[in-house]
């Protein structure tokens, strides 16, 4: 049940978003890391970082509108903490996966911002954490207000939430892998210059 609520999510997004759309948001995430790259403010990594990190963002905002305005969504515009509560003990196995799917798919997006923001050396792990949650909240608070003041689907509080906890997770997977790569780097460092 879960893996064909999925697969319904996968073939709904490839299908329903535009080809056109994909190529304008590649062209410019690409567009962004070049004009990084030529300025030669940050490496490599961190320029094709904050590129994948746009991408993703703006994947998000495109893919939320362009489903909500092709299926003809048009549910009530406020906020109904009562109804969406109940819904969420109600909603079954199908509510629960789209749980699920709000946070994994802002996952990347606070991955890659969060390896961006570790270029720097301004940002500490917290601070990357901390900065990288808040980007994801506003993401997600934009694109749902885009869907209430569009009348294109309800300002969902959980929506936000679970965003944002993806948002964090994100960076904080980033911050363990950059962690975990640096003391595999001190490691080989050691047994390289062993005696």
């Amino acid at each position: 049940m879960v893996a064909g609520d999925i697969q319904r999510l996968i073939r709904v997004v490839f299908i329903q978003v535009p080809w056109m759309h994909w190529l304008a948001i590649g062209t410019f995430s690409l567009a962004l890391t070049v004009s990084l790259l030529i300025r030669k403010r940050h490496s490599v990594c961190g320029a094709i970082c904050f590129g994948l990190s746009v991408f993703f963002g703006l994947f998000l905002l495109d893919t939320a509108v362009v489903i909500r305005w092709n299926n003809g969504v048009t549910y009530q515009t406020g906020f109904d903490f009562a109804a969406e509560f109940h819904r969420l003990l109600d909603g079954g196995v199908g509510r629960w996966t789209e749980m699920l799917a709000n946070v994994v798919v802002v996952v990347p997006f606070g991955f890659f911002l969060s390896e961006f923001l570790s270029t720097s050396k301004h940002f500490s792990a917290r601070r990357q954490i901390g900065r990288v949650t808040l980007a994801a909240f506003g993401l997600s608070l934009y694109i749902e207000s885009l869907q209430l003041i569009f009348r294109l689907g309800v300002f969902e509080i959980t929506d936000l939430v679970l965003n944002t906890l993806g948002g964090a997770i994100g960076a904080s997977s980033a911050v363990v892998v950059r962690h975990l790569w640096e003391r595999g780097d001190e490691r080989r460092e050691v047994t390289h210059f062993r005696p």
